[in-house]
């Protein structure tokens, strides 16, 4: 089956995720929030400037407005925090520990962070739907860094740094409960400008894809393993440096997405070079 096809109709990937009711809280005038909610009884964050946003482990927390914090984020393990609403703006970096997953599943709720991104363990950073040249709704000022992470998936974005995926696969039960149960155990980065190389190796996921991509650097894919073996879709992207495609299996494919062969200015390395960049 290609995992691809079955995309739009994925609660993660298109935004129809699954109802959660949630508790209002009034913000008031204190410097920071602390989540308190629960899979169970979420709460939400309403809109505001915050000096704080604290994230426990196993707590849930739903964006319902405009929401701006002053300091670095952590999203605590198996914590989540979910833009519903409005807009996230983080004016620092964003640390997602074990477990734990920061998702907009919406374009129309953008996402903003002024560092780097880093993704734990089984974490998962999800930011934005498939938008084929759409505009870049999202931001992160710094790198994107995920060891052994869950899933990475991030549309439509400016990332002004680096992206290095090594690992991971796993899965993650606040991303099964959002998406009604469909795999949420992929990466994926679409319609993007990266400044800095993109790097995915060693990932286990069910599926992983590059697409339409800006990347101002050197591209690699490699020792990838899928389970279960559907495809890899790499295609449309404009790559500024040499592109490495080598020991993944399934070999990469441009997949069902709109778009053509990507543009590579650099050699083009590696086993599975011509079906990496679909040259």
């Amino acid at each position: 089956m290609n995992l691809r096809a079955l995309l739009a109709g994925a609660g993660i990937a298109c935004g129809s995720v699954v109802t959660i009711a949630i508790s209002p809280v009034a913000a008031g005038s204190a410097p920071g929030f602390t989540c308190t909610g629960t899979l169970a009884t979420p709460e939400s964050v309403p809109g505001g400037t915050y000096s704080s946003l604290a994230m426990p482990a196993g707590s849930l927390c739903a964006v319902v407005g405009d929401v701006t914090v002053t300091r670095p984020l952590t999203v605590g393990t198996g914590a989540g925090l979910a833009i519903f609403a409005g807009s996230l703006t983080v004016r620092g970096p964003v640390a997602i520990s074990t477990q734990g997953v920061l998702a907009s599943f919406a374009n129309s709720t953008p996402v903003h962070i002024g560092g780097p991104v880093s993704v734990g363990q089984n974490a998962a950073l999800l930011l934005g739907t498939e938008t084929p040249g759409g505009p870049r709704v999202n931001s992160i000022g710094g790198p994107v860094i995920g060891i052994g992470e869950s899933s990475v998936q991030i549309h439509n974005a400016d990332v002004g740094g680096p992206v290095r995926l090594k690992g991971g696969g796993g899965d993650n039960a606040l991303v099964d409960a959002f998406s009604g149960g469909f795999p949420g155990n992929f990466s994926d980065l679409e319609d993007n400008h990266i400044q800095g190389p993109v790097s995915i190796t060693g990932y286990q996921g069910v599926w992983a894809g590059v697409i339409r991509d800006v990347i101002r650097g050197p591209f690699t894919f490699s020792n990838n393993v899928e389970n279960p073996v559907d495809e890899y879709d790499i295609g449309s992207d404009t790559i500024y440096g040499p592109a490495t495609c080598n020991d993944n299996s399934p070999a990469p494919n441009i997949g069902a997405s709109p778009g053509g062969p990507s543009i590579v200015f650099g050699p083009i390395r590696g086993d599975q070079a011509a079906t990496c960049t679909s040259a």
